[in-house]
Order: structure tokens, then sequence, then C-alpha cells
């Protein structure tokens, strides 16, 4: 059997059940892929007439279903003025100056003047036909209006017909629209400038005007000269209809009362409509003459209206433009002098806090929590658990239709708020003369926006922005089932009344013979979807009535949505029959209403109801009205006034907020961040769809793209400023935070995660996704930090290495921290490149370059090195040149550590290695300059210590051979200590007198002993942290001794089945070599060849120096060794200073080296004349019990910093107190006694290099 083919609706079906969510927290309002204007069912009650009865009917029913289609073709032909008039308002207001940009005739002789003149009307002929339709549309709209309520006249007065609650919103709305029209023509200079421009051009290039022309250009003069022509000519037209029209106008005025106080209103502009037509039917109604005083009226009280027109007197008119009520109602005769606003200060501040958003945050914040989290609760466990779009149970589809209600009430309330504060603040402009930080050349626009807002006002303001646009996103993410539950709900509301209530009401008025029983039948014959009525039902009463018409009928409900004009109808038809003004319902002594007051009660309830359910029905477009806040970005009035093309960003409301979010230190805060801009996108899609103003939308997307850029740029310094805090918490001390006062810096690190984790955010219609940029200007933030330290190193000494060594610490740590969060660049990558250690035209990198010129311009010639303390201090007394460096830049705090604070801690941390060089230094070394980078110090230095021996030492050997004796034996021991010293001194006297003894001869021998030390430090440290790295890695990198073998055993199998032994490379020489190449390496020697490659450089020498060890040799090195040891012993030579404190060990390490590679330890030991002076010593009675320590020098290289004691003239203080005591005892003189503590002092430091020396040959 052949199986059936899949049926294509069920994969389509599984394909709407798929849901594509973004993993990013919600900043900003939910992005609409396609906006759609309009739609298909909405025909501006075109189809009303299909509900009339037919020809047979009732005479009251024909007569009231009649007056209720009429009168849906009077909201119809007032639906139509409303929607030419929003055209033209946009026209009006998005209206520039063309005059100005037009160049002016300077004189009647200008050669070209005919032809500017032609161009110029060429120009403005467009222009005039705008104005022209706006004076066309002001006569349209009086006759319209006023032939409708000259058409209502007659319905009210000879049938006792009144206008429906829907009519009087839609007049008020027409009447609104002329308060509007008025308002922003008035505002509208520039016509009257273009307009005069053009009458001149056409005067002056001589055409040929006909007469109606003529006429026409009259009228447009007049209707741009004159203010308030909307309002006036239609108040003029009204007047001369029948007074009825005023019951017209006092029923629209005291319905709109009623919806105010009511709160029966959803869209905040029809809260402010109901504001303004209160005010303009005042002005309507009051005529001039005593008996039209509309004070002294007492068809309505007057009181009430003043009452709610003072609590609210200024509302938003149209984009940033406000009305003051008092101005439209004080054009009135008699209503000029009503106290309707406040005068007191105290009054004028209560308010000024109504207005304030301030004052309403808190309870808007708490009312939107419990909101969402209603809303979240609901849906979640309405929402199927499989993820597919099942339809929701027709028992929860009121839930859901009255979450959603709650919510659009919710986001109106929000959205009402920032549009009145707006308000208020475009009439309150801050005074520049109270506020003094205010420049006295500040603008309109700047007074009303920029120095208006406090902080905590901006604060409160951006927090009701995120509200109504999260509000938004919520209510428009709903699932198609949602909205289906929706049309559900509708439906069968409708449906419900009709089966259940108007079943009420027919048997009700059947059972009385009313003739209002025809109606309700015709009613429920158009309402219910169900089996037609049946007339004996009535005659059986209320269950059967039901019975018969709903039992059988199928209340499964339908999708789509209620008919627009069907659901107008019904209003109508039950406002005609139901309300306090019908015939029926008037009742009296001997007459009783038709219906029952519960009834009536009934009927007001679902009449308010159904005035939800067209929002509803559309409830994307409803929402996209409740959360426009385009009004606050709008500023056309303001630029008209202060007749500027356009206003810098700094003025601009969202870049205003957007700023403020950046310069606050509030985490919470951040988060709101990309709330500002939806103002953009909400100001764009009002200019394409309603405005249609090309150039409006230009200088839109112009703003966006320059505040985006600006937003970009301080948003990653600050998330880059907060992380590198962060950073550097992390990497400095725990114990220095505690006594820095730091410990307390807990920043969060999750603060930014929201703003970093957005990958479409949307923007004008763009999808953008954060990383990229942030991420850009991250990776620019590091090069910068890296690029700092650098820089900073390059301009210091060898002892900022520890502060270099912190600054990538802390940018390291950054990277890392930032790198859970975006896609960076490698660090690794990023150092090298700022180092330029990859670049083609640098030999090394800029950090191995600097240790290398500060190495051996600085460090090798300056340092003194002690074994004590194993560290090296810098010289007393510099012998060479200071070394060039370049200057010491200035950085800011976010390339350093983050802070001020942090960089002092910082600085007091890295100020106790400034000091000294020692084993913490050489480790940041080998640290930043790699393992790559030592060979190469190593081999700089081997360059240096060969430039010393050739050049400086070979020049000296020969000069202080001549100064020594060329023979000289060891005095006997019966010299005696004193006759020992003063033997060899007589001898070495040409030596010890020797001019460049020090500046030159010790001077090198100093650098070559500490290139030695250097060599050697290296190789300590990278010993040390070789095992310590494989201790590290032992745990997560197991070093198996049988892993080589099984590897080898795996691959043995491999040859033998793909006999790799036939490719070019067998695997198992590719494996050999692979692990030859990532296995781990053992540290390498430094010393061993560093010690050969300078016993090739002595024997290069060899020839010049002739210092072979034969003992008649008087170039022997060691006999010049011994000398020099002798001579720089003496405390005459250091000239004030002893020279181990000139010097250091440095002295030794290269002599003792020299001798040992040239092979002549033995001699030397044999035959130093130290150690003989210090055999006689130890041999003479007198001075046998001398004992020496390390005296001034050793003292001074145990401490550091303050604690040093600068060197004086030698005395007995050099001495350990026993000696100096003995020393005098036996009458040795001080220098004898110096001498012999030099010398011992130096015989331990020899024993000591000559110890390290063998034991390195001893390990290779």
């Amino acid at each position: 059997m052949t199986p059936a083919a899949p049926d294509p609706d069920s994969y389509l079906s599984r394909l709407s059940s798929l849901s594509c969510p973004i993993d990013s927290p919600l900043v900003a309002a939910a992005p609409v892929a396609v906006a759609i204007g309009g739609s298909i069912h909405d025909v501006n009650l075109a189809d009303s007439s299909i509900y009339a009865p037919d020809a047979t009917a009732e005479k009251g029913l024909a007569q009231t279903v009649a007056y209720a289609v009429k009168e849906a073709g009077y909201l119809a032909k007032m639906n139509a003025l409303l929607e030419e008039g929003q055209k033209l308002l946009a026209s009006l207001y998005s209206y520039r100056s063309c005059s100005r940009a037009i160049p002016q005739v300077q004189s009647n002789e200008q050669a070209n003047r005919l032809e500017i003149y032609q161009r110029t009307y060429e120009v403005l002929q467009p222009e005039v036909d705008k104005m022209q339709k706006f004076m066309a549309f002001r006569d349209a709209a009086i006759a319209g209006v006023t032939d409708v309520f000259a058409e209502m006249v007659p319905e009210m007065r000879d049938r006792d017909f009144f206008p429906s609650a829907d009519f009087l919103e839609t007049c008020a709305q027409v009447l609104d629209m002329f308060v509007v029209m008025d308002a922003m023509k008035n505002i509208k200079g520039s016509m009257n400038n273009d307009f005069s421009m053009y009458r001149r051009a056409v005067q002056s290039a001589n055409r040929n005007v006909s007469e109606d022309d003529t006429i026409m250009q009259h009228k447009l003069y007049s209707f741009l000269a004159n203010q308030d022509q909307y309002s006036s000519e239609l108040k003029n037209s009204l007047s001369k209809l029948s007074s009825t029209y005023e019951d017209i106008i006092t029923d629209m005025i005291e319905n709109c009362a009623d919806r105010i106080e009511s709160g029966q209103y959803l869209l905040p502009k029809t809260k402010y409509m109901y504001y303004r037509a209160i005010s303009f039917g005042l002005y309507l109604l009051d005529k001039e003459g005593e008996e039209h005083d509309i004070t002294r009226r007492k068809k309505f009280k007057l009181d009430r209206f003043g009452k709610i027109l003072k609590a609210c007197p200024v509302v938003p008119l149209f984009a940033d433009q406000y009305v003051s009520l008092s101005t439209i109602y004080s054009k009135a005769p008699h209503l000029s002098n009503t106290k309707w606003e406040e005068a007191e200060e105290a009054g004028k501040a209560n308010l000024a806090r109504s207005y304030s958003l301030v004052n309403h945050i808190d309870v808007a914040r708490a009312e939107y929590i419990e909101y969402v989290a209603l809303f979240k609760r609901t849906i979640n466990a309405l929402r199927p658990s499989d993820g597919t779009n099942a339809a929701i149970p027709q028992e929860h589809c009121t839930t859901v239709y009255n979450i959603v209600l709650q919510g659009l009430k919710t986001l109106a309330q929000c959205t009402t708020a920032v549009l009145e504060q707006s308000a208020w603040k475009y009439a309150n402009p801050v005074n520049p003369q109270i506020a003094r930080h205010i420049p006295n050349e500040a603008l309109s626009y700047e007074l009303a926006v920029r120095f208006n807002y406090s902080a905590e006002e901006k604060r409160a303001l951006i927090e009701y922005i995120a509200m109504i646009k999260n509000l938004s996103s919520m209510l428009l993410s709903l699932d198609r089932a949602f909205l289906v539950a929706i049309n559900h709900q509708i439906y069968m509301d409708v449906q419900d009344f009709a089966r259940n209530h108007i079943s009420d009401f027919f048997v009700h008025a059947s059972k009385k013979k009313r003739p209002v029983a025809a109606i309700i039948k015709h009613l429920r014959d158009i309402a219910f979807d169900g089996p037609p009525w049946d007339d004996d039902a009535a005659g059986r009463g209320k269950k059967d009535t039901k019975s018969s018409a709903g039992d059988t009928h199928d209340s499964a409900p339908r999708a789509n949505p209620l008919a627009p004009s069907l659901l107008q109808i019904v209003r109508l038809v039950l406002n005609s029959c139901f309300n306090e003004k019908a015939k029926g319902m008037k009742g009296g002594l001997m007459r009783e209403k038709d219906f029952k007051d519960s009834q009536a009660n009934e009927v007001q309830e679902f009449l308010n109801r159904s005035r939800m359910y067209l929002p509803m029905l559309d409830l994307e477009g409803t929402v996209r009205q409740l959360s426009d806040l385009s009004d606050l970005w709008f500023k056309e009035f303001y630029l008209e006034l202060s007749k500027k093309v356009q206003f810098p960003i700094s003025m601009s409301l969202p870049w205003i907020l957007t700023e403020y979010i950046l310069h606050s230190n509030d985490a919470e805060m951040i988060q709101y961040v990309f709330y500002p801009f939806e103002l953009y996108n909400d100001a764009a899609y009002r200019t394409l769809y309603h405005l249609k103003s090309k150039f409006i939308y230009d200088e839109i997307n112009a703003e966006v793209s320059l505040c985006f850029d600006q937003l970009i740029f301080k948003l990653s310094e600050k998330i880059f400023l907060h992380y590198k805090k962060a950073a550097s918490c992390i990497v400095l001390a725990a114990d220095l935070k505690t006594e820095t006062d730091l410990a307390h810096m807990g920043l969060v690190l999750e603060a930014y995660d929201g703003i970093l984790a957005q990958k479409n955010y949307q923007l004008l219609g763009r999808s953008l996704n954060m990383w990229e940029p942030i991420g850009q200007w991250m990776n620019h933030h590091l090069r910068k930090s890296i690029d700092t330290a650098i820089c900073r190193y390059e301009g210091s000494d060898l002892t900022y290495i520890t502060d270099l060594d912190t600054l990538l610490r802390s940018a390291r740590m950054t990277h890392q921290l930032l790198s859970r969060r975006i896609i960076l660049d490698n660090f690794d990558d990023m150092l090298a490149e700022v180092d330029e250690s990859v670049s083609i035209a640098a030999v090394n990198g800029r950090i191995i370059s600097h240790t290398l010129n500060q190495l051996v311009n600085d460090f090798i010639p300056n340092y003194c090195f002690n074994s004590v303390t194993n560290r090296f201090l810098r010289g007393p007394v510099a012998f060479v040149p200071e070394a060039s460096r370049h200057s010491f830049p200035k950085a800011p705090p976010i390339y350093l550590y983050g802070s001020k604070a942090l960089s002092v801690a910082f600085s007091a941390q890295n100020a106790l290695l400034k000091e000294f060089i020692g084993e913490p230094h050489f480790k940041t070394i080998t640290r930043w300059t790699g393992k790559h980078g030592v060979p190469v110090i190593i081999t700089e230095l081997s360059k240096h210590i060969d430039s010393i021996v050739k050049n400086t030492m070979t020049a000296y050997i020969g000069v202080i051979s001549k100064g020594t004796p060329q023979t000289m034996k060891l005095p006997l021991f019966e010299y005696g200590t004193a006759g020992t010293f003063e033997y060899f001194a007589a001898h070495l006297k040409p030596l010890i007198t020797y001019p460049a003894l020090k500046s030159d001869v010790l001077q090198a021998f100093r650098e070559a002993g500490n290139t030695v030390l250097t060599v050697k430090f290296l190789e300590d440290v990278l010993a040390i942290d070789g095992p310590f790295q494989d201790m590290q890695t032992l745990d997560f990198v197991p070093q198996a001794p049988d892993s080589r073998a099984t590897a080898y055993s795996k691959l043995r199998d491999f040859d033998e089945v793909f006999e790799s032994h036939n490719y070019a490379t067998p695997y198992r020489t590719w494996v050999e070599r692979t692990d030859v190449l990532y296995a781990p390496s053992p540290p390498k020697a430094l010393m061993s060849p560093f010690l050969e490659h300078l016993r090739e450089t002595l024997d290069s020498v060899a020839d010049e120096w002739q210092a072979d060890g034969h003992l008649e040799n008087p170039r022997a090195f060691f006999r010049i060794w011994s000398a020099l040891q002798f001579t720089f012993c003496v405390p005459s030579v250091g000239e004030g200073r002893l020279v181990r404190e000139l010097f250091g060990e440095g002295l030794s390490w290269a002599g003792c080296t020299f001798i040992h590679l040239l092979n002549q330890t033995d001699v030397y030991t044999a035959f130093d004349f130290n150690n003989h002076c210090l055999s006689v010593q130890r041999a003479d009675r007198k001075a046998a019990h001398l004992t020496f320590g390390f005296g001034q020098y050793g003292g001074a290289i145990g401490v550091t910093g303050a604690n040093e004691k600068a060197a004086g003239t030698p005395d007995s203080a050099s001495l350990s107190p026993t000696s100096a005591t003995a020393a005098t005892a036996i009458g040795l003189r001080q220098d004898v006694v110096q001498f012999l503590e030099s010398a011992s002092f130096y015989q331990n430091v020899n024993e000591e290099v000559f110890a390290t020396l063998m034991g390195m040959e001893a390990v290779a």
C-alpha cells in the first residue's frame, strides 16, 4: 500500500511554531520587521447601509436605524475631513522657509534681475500651491462641519433624535483639528515671508496675471496675515444656524468632561483632544452681547469645566508644540477674565509638581513591576509547553484580553505622563536670570530643553522611557495564538451580549408592547451570529427565548475580527434606545420608561467595553501609538522661532539623556543607555509614515549617525574604564588594597553584560551588532594601554620595568575579562604589534630594545652589586654620561589603572622596587621579553663585553703592566703586617696614583663584572621558572612515562594498515618531529655559552694582552689583577669613599671570571698580593686577633632608600668595634686597617665567584 503524500500545510504549521529567540537582554523596544499602514477592513463606515431594515419594517424601526445609518454617514464625512486635515497638518508642520535661501536682487540695475525673479517664481510656486491648499481646506472643513451641524439640527429639533457619544467624540476631534490648524498656521511666519517674496517676484517679472489669480493672491494674503482663521470663520459660519447647534456643542463638551473625569480614554492624544475641545467649545458658545454670555447660562455648570481646565492648563498640541488652554478659551468675549489659572506661587509650584515625573516615578515603577510579573505569570502559564501555536482555550480568552487591556492602560499612563511633562517644560522654560550657569546667548530651545531638566528629572524620564518601551515590547511579542484569543474574546462578548442581554431587552419590550421591541429585534438580527429570531418566542417568555435562539447555536468563536461598521451601528442603535435623552427613557408621572435602569446600566457597560474593541483588534497599531515618544525629538516650532536651520546635538533631548547616562556612575542606569535612541526610531517612523518629509528624515538620520558614533565612543570608554578598574583591583596586592582603602572597590563585572550581549539592536531600520563597534574600540583602548605602558617604560630607567609589568598585567586581565563577553583580538598579538616585535623594519621589539639600552648604557655602567642582599644599587658617583631616554609621557587613568586612587596604590607598590635592581626585575624582564628575547639580550651583552675587552681593557692592560714592577717577590712574614702593606704600596705607587684608574680602568672592570652578573641572574630566573611551570601544569598535563611508547605502538598499527612508510612523511616521523616541536623544553643554560664566548674573546686578544700565566711573565693577568685589587683596596684611591662602595662587587666578578677563563686560578690564589697581606696579618702575633666585618659598604648594601648612609671620610666607623679598639691598641695606622678589611672582603667575594664558576663547569 502506497503511503499518502505528506500534507504541505502540516510542514508550514510546524515552521510557524518555530521561534528563533535572541539570547540577549531587553535594552530597547521590540523591532517590527514590516510596518503596515492601514487595515483591509477599514472602509470608513461606507458599508453601514447594509444594516438598514427592508422597506416593510415598522416606522419606528426604520427611522431609528435610518438615523443611525445617517449618523454613520456624518461620522464618515468628518473622518474624511480628519484624514485630510492630518495630511495638511503634517505638510504644514514640516514647512520650511525657502525665501532665506533665495538670493535677493540688490538693485533695479542688476543685469540678471529678471532671471532671479523668474527663478524665484519657479521655486516658490509649489510652496504657494501648498498655502492655497491650506486655505481651501479651511473653507471645505468649515463648510463640511456646518453642513453636518445643519443636518443634525432638524433631527434633534423635530424628531427628538440626539447625537451619539461616538458622534460627539468625532465632532470633538474635528473641532480640535481647527485649534491645531490655527496654532500651526500662526507660528509659521515663514509662509508670510515666502508669499511676500513670491508676490514681489510676480510683480517685478512683468508677468501677465489673470484677474482670478489676483483675487486668489489677495485672499491668500488675508489668510496668511490674519491669525485664528479656522476658529473665527467656523464660529461665524455656525452662528448662522439655528441655536440648536449649541446643544450639539454643549453635549460635546459635556461628553469630553465625562471622559476626562472617568478616565475613559486610551490614547494620550485623545485625552489632550478632550481638553482642547472643551476650551474651543466654550469659545464657540460664548458670543458678543449679554444675551449670549456663557457665564450666565444654566444649561451646564461652568465651574465644572473651569476645575478641569485648571487642573491641566498646558497640554501637548503637535510634536514640539504645546498649547495653554487659556489661550483658546480666553478669546471668548466673556471668558477672558476667568480665574482658571493658578495665580499664587504655591499653586503654581503644586501644579509644576503634578507635571513632574519625579513625583510619580515611584508609583509608576511599582505598577510596572506588578504588571510585568502578572503578565509573565499569566502568559507563560497559557503558552503551550511544546512551543506550538495551539489555540488558547476559550475559558482563558477573557484572561488574555483583560491582561492585554491592562497593559495598554498602563502603557498609556506612562506615555501620558511623559508627554505632559514635556509640554510643561516647553511652556515654562528656565529663567536665565535665575540660573547663572546658563549663557546669555542661550536659545529658546535650550532654555526649554537643555537647561530645563534637573538630574532627577532626567533619571525619571529615562526610566519612564524604558518602562514604555519594555511594555510595548512585551505586548508586541505576543504569539499569534494570543492575538486570536483577543479576537475570540471580542466576538464572544458581542455574541453573549446579543444572545443574553439583547434577548432580555426584547422580551421586556415585547411584554410591555413598546415600539422599541422591533428595534431591539433588528439589532439582535444584525449582531447575533446564530439562527434567525423566532417571533413566537417572545410570547413564551425569557427562558424559552434563550432556548430557541441559543441552545442550538454553535458557540465556537471565529478568528476573523469584528467589522467596525457593525460595531458602530450596534453602538448607535443601543445609544438611541437606552440613552437618558431617548424618548422612551424619559418616563414621567404617567408613563414608565421602556427599560429598567439596571438594563440601561448593562448597555452602558457594554458601550464602555466596546470602545476598546477596535484598539484591541489593531493591537500593533495601538501599541505603536501608545509608545510613540517622537514629540520629545521634534523641534520645528523652535527652529521657526529661532530662525535656525538646525540645532546641535547638545540641545537634542535624546542625546542629553544619553550623556546623562554615560556620565552617571550608577551601574543600574547604564542598562538604559539605548532607550533614549528609541526617540529617534519613533521620530523617524512618524516622519516617514505621517509627516512624509524626506528632509526631516535625513536630519534624523544624520543626527543619529553622529550621536551613535559618540555613543559608541563614550560607551566603549566607560566600559573599558570599568573593566580596567576591575582588572587593576585583581592585580593589586590584597594587603595593599586594605592599606590604601581600596578593598571596597567591589566592581560589578556583569554591569555591562546586557549591553555587550546585544547582537540585533534596531536603529532606524538597521540591525546592529554591538559587539563589532564596541569590540573595535576595546581593541583600540587595549592597544593604547599597551602603548602607554611601553612609552612610559621607554621614558624611564630599568627600575620602571616593574611598572611596565603591572600595567601590562592589568591590560591583560582587562582583556581577559572583556573576552568573556565580546570577541577581541588576541592579546599577545596586540602586544607584539604595539611592541613592534613583528615589524619588518624593526629587529627587536620596543621592550627588548629599551631593556638592552638601559642594561648597556645605564644599569651595567652605574650600578653596584652586593652579594649579601643579592641586589644592585645605583652607585653614588657616575663615571659615564647619563643615558638618553624619551620624555616621560603623561597619560589619563583609563590607560593606566583606571582611577587615580589605583594609580597611587600601584605607585606605592612599585616604589618598593625602585631603589634597587634584583631578582624581581629580572623575572619581569624574562616575562615580557619572552624566551625569544632572552637570547637576544645575551647576544647583545656578549657583544658589549667583547667591546669592553677589545676596545677598553686591551688599551689599559699594557699601561697597567708598565705601572707595576716587572719582577716582584712576595715579602717575608718578618716584615709584619704594616711592613708588607708598605712594601706592596711602594712598588705599586705608580698604579695607585694613576689618574684614569677609577674613571676608566675600574669602570671597565665594573661593566664587565656587571655584564657577567646580569647573565647569571637571567639564568637563575629561568632555572627557577621552568620547573615551577611544570609543577603548575602537572595536574592537567600528565607526563606519563609510557605515553610516548603507547603513541608509538598505535602509530605502528597505522603504519601497517595505511603503509605510511610510502608517504612523504610517515606517521612515526611526523609524531617525532611534532613531539620535539611542542614538548616543553627544559630551561637552556645561559652562562656556559656566554662564558665560552668570553673565553674565545680572551683568546682572540691573547697576543695583545700577553697574559699567559707564567710566573715570570710581568703581563700575566693574575699579576695584573692582583696589582689592581691591591690598588683599589687602598683607602686613598677612593678619595673619601671605599672603592667597593663606588663600584660594587662587579670588579671581583670581572677579574675572577677572566682569571678562571685564562686558567690562572691556582697561581692567582698562591701569589695574590692581598692574600699574602692577609696571611701575614694572620701570622702576625700583634694583629692576628683582628676580625673584620662587612664595614660601611655591607651596612649600606643591607638597607635601601632613606636608610642608605652617605659615605664620608674613612674612619674607625668602617671597622667593627672590636677591630677598631684592637687596631688602636697595637698601633696600626687607620689606612692599613681599612686596607686589611677591604682585602678580607674581596677575598671572600673571590672565593664565592670561583666557587660559582667551578660549579657551573661541573654542571655543564
